[in-house]
């Protein structure tokens, strides 16, 4: 890592009497990547609320505890019984949007906002192709303009 973003692994250290006082206990965090939200054993977290409802069959949590809503290619949710049974003689359009989706093009949802979802996952696309790092540019100024790039073709899909 270059001198110029050598701050970014520094510390801050006071001085004074603060200084000396033990640490407040850190809080849990849960770390958050472009896979997704992780729990401590590293596995990708599924959301769940208690709110969630099918849009199809209407089957909620209350009446359903263990419901699993996954998300489809078009960012439509339904829950794995809806799903098994629209699928069953192959790829169906979806009954939101009337997109033509395959029963294995679902995944689980990991972000609470399904636009959150589709944004990570195009940014999960974008990034296996534009990977380069700071350290494959001769100047600040040319990895700069390539994080423009890459945002903008982020932007444009």
């Amino acid at each position: 890592m270059s001198k110029k973003f050598s701050w970014l692994n520094s510390t801050k250290s006071g001085s004074g009497p603060s200084s000396r006082a033990s640490p407040a206990p850190a809080a849990k965090a849960v770390p958050l990547t472009i896979n997704g939200v992780k729990d401590s054993s590293g596995k990708t977290v599924e959301y769940k609320s208690d709110d969630d409802v099918c849009p199809l069959c209407r089957s909620d949590r209350f009446l359903n505890p263990k419901l699993r809503l996954l998300v489809s290619t078009c960012y439509h949710r339904m829950c794995e019984s809806c799903i098994d049974r629209l699928f069953t003689l192959g790829p169906a359009p979806c009954p939101t949007c009337k997109t033509v989706i395959r029963k294995m093009g679902f995944m689980a949802q990991t972000f609470e906002d399904l636009a959150v979802e589709k944004e990570v996952a195009i940014r999960r696309r974008i990034a296996k192709h534009f990977n380069k790092r700071l350290e494959d540019f001769d100047t600040l100024q040319d990895y700069n303009d390539y994080l423009e790039e890459v945002e903008t073709i982020g932007k444009s899909t």
